[in-house]
């Protein structure tokens, strides 16, 4: 069938296109969109409004409550002999399409407060930064006690130093002499 002469073609979520040289994909996919893809339409009718030189240009429609509509949409149908065929294989179109929140769509996910997939991902990636914020924080704290257990550490040793002036490190013996160059009051 030629591509440009198919007016109208209904697709049916749960069923597969036909295939001859490629494997058979859903017949309706959703790739997202502020709606999510949880209200995926039972079937779907798109109508062939033109040819724009290149492409046939589609409109697509469904039963859908009036807090949904069709985003980004495209009609993607196997090639006969070849990928850029304009001649289609019968039955191998398949509808990719992001389902969009409509103005009372967005009113209805914040009048009931319910966790819609815009307020959602809005809360996800303020929840991540400040997740990161707090693993920032935790690690600054627990970097500073271990900077104050050395300090107090070596203030100690300092204090119980020999009275010859040089403070040993705990882990040196009695007769080694202090490395070269550090003198007692360094900290």
């Amino acid at each position: 069938v030629l591509l440009r002469d198919v007016q109208a073609l209904t697709l049916h979520r749960g069923q597969y296109t036909t295939s001859r040289r490629s494997a058979a994909v859903p017949q309706l996919q959703c790739t997202g969109g502020s709606a999510g893809c949880s209200r995926v339409p039972e079937v779907v009718q798109c109508y062939n409004k033109g040819w724009d030189g290149y492409d046939v240009q589609w409109q697509c429609k469904a039963d859908m409550e009036k807090a949904y509509r069709f985003g980004q949409i495209e009609v993607s149908c196997e090639g006969y002999d070849y990928p850029d065929d304009p001649y289609i294989l019968r039955g191998s179109c398949s509808l990719l399409f992001r389902l969009e929140l409509t103005e009372e769509g967005e009113r209805k996910v914040k009048n009931s407060g319910s966790f819609g997939s815009t307020y959602y991902q809005s809360r996800k990636d303020s929840s991540d930064s400040g997740s990161a914020a707090i693993v920032v924080i935790v690690l600054l704290v627990l970097a500073f006690g271990v900077y104050k257990f050395f300090l107090s550490n070596q203030q100690s040793q300092h204090s119980s130093g020999d009275s010859d002036g040089f403070a040993r490190p705990f882990w040196q013996s009695q007769q080694a002499p202090p490395p070269p160059g550090f003198k007692s009051t360094f900290t």
